[in-house]
C-alpha cells in the first residue's frame, strides 16, 4: 500500500510538473533554451521524485523518518561513500562496452520507433549541455548532476528499493528490481543495460551502507563526469562525440571491473559485519 501510495503521488506530481514546465514560456523562460531546460529539470526532479517519497514518509513514518531513510552520518558512512565513488569510476570501461553492445540491438520496427524517441531525448540533452562558460558548467553541475542525483536516489533507493526490501524481506531482490525500475524509468531502451548496472551498484551502496549519502555521492560523480565531458567538448578542449562509447583496452576493462567488484565486496561486507555486531 505504501508503494502504491508513493507511485500514485509520483504520477500526480509528474502531471503537476508538466503543467509548470508548460507555463515557463509565460514567465519569459523558453523551454527550448538551456535555461528553460534546467528549470524543467529542477521542477521535474523535485516534484516527480523527491516530493512523493517525502510525502509518503510523512504519512506512514511520522516520527521515525530518520530510521526509515537510514540517515547515519559517521566515519563508516564516509568510507562507504569513498568506495562507491571509486567503484563508479572503475565500472566506466565495462559500462562503455555494455553501452556499445546495448546500442547495437536490432528490435525491428518497434526498436526503430524507440530509437527515434531516444535520439530526440539525446537532442534535448545536447541543448542542455551546450554551455561552454564556467557559469554554464556550474549550473549544469548543480541541476543535472546534484539535483538529479539527490532526487532520483530519494525516489528509487530510499523510496522504491526501501519499500521493496520491506515487502520482499530480501535486500538482493529489492536491489535488482529497483535497478530495473530505475533504468526503465529513464525511457531509453538502448541504454538500459549500462544504466541497470549503475542502478545495481547504487542499490548495494544503499542496502549495505545504511545511509543514502554514499549512493547520492556516487550518482553525483557519475552525472558530473558526463557534464564535465560535454563542457570540455563545447569548449573545444576535447574533439570527441560525448555520446559515443569510449574504447578502453581489454586488459584495463577487465582489471577495472575486477577492482570495482573487489572494492564493493570488501567495503560493504565489512560494513555489514560492523552493523550486525552493533
Amino acid at each position: 500500500m505504501q508503494l502504491l501510495v508513493m507511485l500514485a503521488i509520483a504520477l500526480g506530481m509528474t502531471l503537476v510538473a508538466s503543467i509548470f514546465v508548460l507555463l515557463l514560456p509565460l514567465m519569459g523562460v523558453p523551454v527550448t533554451t538551456p535555461a528553460g531546460l534546467r528549470w524543467g529539470q529542477v521542477i521535474t526532479s523535485l516534484l516527480a521524485f523527491a516530493v512523493p517519497v517525502l510525502v509518503m514518509t510523512a504519512i506512514y513514518y511520522k516520527g521515525s523518518a530518520r530510521e526509515y531513510y537510514g540517515l547515519e552520518i559517521s566515519g563508516r558512512t564516509w568510507g562507504v561513500a569513498l568506495a562507491g565513488v571509486m567503484a563508479m569510476l572503475l565500472v566506466v570501461p565495462v559500462n562503455e562496452v555494455l553501452t556499445e553492445w546495448n546500442d547495437s540491438w536490432d528490435l525491428g520496427a518497434v526498436g526503430r520507433m524507440l530509437r527515434s524517441i531516444q535520439e530526440q531525448t539525446e537532442g534535448v540533452l545536447d541543448t542542455l549541455m551546450s554551455a561552454d562558460t564556467v557559469g554554464g558548467l556550474v549550473a549544469n553541475l548543480l541541476v543535472v548532476a546534484l539535483t538529479a542525483a539527490v532526487c532520483e536516489e530519494l525516489f528509487f533507493r530510499c523510496g522504491i528499493q526501501n519499500l521493496l526490501q520491506r515487502w520482499f524481506r530480501n535486500r538482493h531482490a529489492a536491489v535488482w528490481v529497483a535497478a530495473a525500475v530505475f533504468s526503465i524509468a529513464h525511457g531509453e531502451l538502448f541504454s538500459f543495460v549500462p544504466r541497470f548496472v549503475l542502478g545495481v551498484l547504487l542499490g548495494y551502496l544503499y542496502a549495505y551502507g545504511r545511509s543514502p549519502l554514499p549512493n547520492m555521492l556516487a550518482h553525483f560523480v557519475n552525472n558530473a563526469i558526463v557534464v564535465v565531458l560535454y563542457w570540455l567538448v563545447a569548449r573545444g578542449v576535447l574533439d570527441i562525440d560525448p555520446e559515443a562509447p569510449l574504447r578502453f583496452p581489454w586488459p584495463l576493462t577487465v582489471g577495472c571491473t575486477i577492482a570495482a567488484v573487489a572494492v564493493m565486496w570488501v567495503t560493504l561486507s565489512g560494513n555489514n559485519r560492523k552493523n550486525s555486531s552493533v
